[in-house]
């Protein structure tokens, strides 16, 4: 066997979180997901693109007499709600309008929501004394916005420390795609992709995706994993696939982050029910806690 190569595939990690097609039949009960291995997951992603927060539109919803719990509904009647758990502990900021955006920051990094509107001189005239909702670090917010189509009435402030991010939620009234926003990952769920070359039908990442947040929460459950989440280290999948007993495994690395760099303490792979060590004296795979 070979050994075990260190190289991180963050191309496989982005895979994870990818644009998903429609779901089928399945049902946010069906998900064995952790909603907080989930954000992690996903905060790892935001890391690696270099971006301060993610955002997605949901769609629009009624303009009048929307209450939270309306808000909470619809987003529950989403795909998103499936795919990404994590949405189940947003705080919902309610500005008005008849959009409706997810907002995740990236870790220990906290949301602000501002009231905005345009001025005569088409320049957007920001509240900064009156704000709809200051959250905590690693809060996910739901926001209702945007009476208008043509400009945003917030202003979204990502901030840590004294670092600061602002965006202004919005979608594009050419394709509905939502509008770009530097240093935002863009996480919306767009049925088809279609561009000059034609049509990208995203459905095909539904099922190893899945996979993936399965293999992840699997893996976070364990005794040993946990112990070492719990001071500080981290979990990545680092895009590979080991043939282990029979059974395609997904690999995954355990380390902590310097400022500098990452350094890689433990490997482990997981398969449907299954979770391995590698022992890298012996160059082998062992089935974790059997020993």
């Amino acid at each position: 066997m070979k050994k075990l190569s260190i190289t991180i595939g963050i191309s496989a990690l982005l895979l994870a979180f990818m644009p998903l097609g429609c779901l089928a039949e399945e049902t946010q009960q069906d998900v064995p997901y952790d909603v907080t291995a989930s954000q992690a997951v996903f905060q790892d992603v935001l890391r690696e693109e270099e971006c301060q927060a993610g955002m997605a539109f949901l769609g629009y919803i009624g303009e009048e007499n929307v209450s939270a719990q309306d808000i909470l509904d619809y987003a529950e009647q989403t795909d998103y709600w499936y795919y990404y758990p994590l949405l189940q502990n947003a705080a919902v900021v309610d500005a008005g309008g008849c959009e409706i955006y997810v907002i995740v920051p990236a870790s220990e990094w906290s949301v602000f929501v501002y009231p905005s509107e345009m001025t005569e001189e088409a320049k957007y005239k920001d509240d900064l004394e009156a704000p709809y909702y200051e959250g905590s670090p690693d809060e996910v917010i739901l926001l209702r916005c945007n009476i208008s189509e043509i400009y945003s009435n917030v202003m979204v402030s990502v901030r840590e420390g004294n670092m600061s991010v602002t965006y202004r939620p919005a979608a594009s009234l050419k394709d509905g795609h939502l509008a770009k926003e530097q240093r935002c990952y863009d996480f919306t769920i767009y049925s088809d992709e279609c561009d000059g070359d034609g049509c990208d039908d995203t459905s095909e990442y539904d099922e190893e995706t899945a996979v993936i947040q399965n293999a992840y929460a699997l893996l976070c459950q364990t005794d040993e994993v946990n112990y070492y989440l719990n001071l500080g280290m981290s979990v990545w999948y680092d895009g590979t696939k080991e043939m282990i007993d029979g059974k395609e495994c997904l690999v995954f690395v355990l380390g902590t982050e310097h400022e500098e760099c990452i350094v890689r303490e433990n490997y482990y792979a997981v398969s449907d029910n299954q979770v391995y060590y590698y022992d890298a004296i012996n160059d082998a795979w062992n089935i974790l806690g059997a020993g």
